[in-house]
């Protein structure tokens, strides 16, 4: 006769009558508010914000990156997600970027006004 290691009556140790439930294992994340603990709006921001601020003699290109990086800078305050200050920073080197912008394209579109 073969013996198993352990009690054989093993489901029922607590003698409850019902067989003992395994426990539950969940893979992933718990907690629905992760999604807001990444700061990745607010590295695209200030990116976007620098961009804009080194491409300023093209205006049509910096004044659209400054329009985006001032709209996931903002989001990403509002949200309160992490990277509050490079939020902040992004919001406004993107200001920065579509005021010169805004500068450039009226001081060109005066200039070929005056030209033609």
């Amino acid at each position: 006769m073969e013996q198993r290691p352990g009690n054989e009556n093993w489901t029922n140790w607590d003698n409850s009558g019902q067989p003992q439930q395994r426990p539950v294992i969940i893979v992933g994340e718990q907690n629905p508010e992760a999604y807001k603990r990444n700061s990745n709006l607010s590295a695209i921001s200030l990116v976007l914000g620098i961009l804009s601020l080194v491409l300023f003699w093209v205006f049509y290109i910096a004044f659209f990156l400054a329009v985006i990086g001032l709209i996931t800078g903002i989001v990403s305050l509002v949200q309160h997600r992490d990277g509050h200050g490079a939020a902040v920073g992004g919001v406004v080197t993107s200001a920065f970027g579509l005021l010169i912008s805004l500068i450039i394209g009226f001081i060109f579109i005066v200039a070929m006004s005056i030209v033609i």
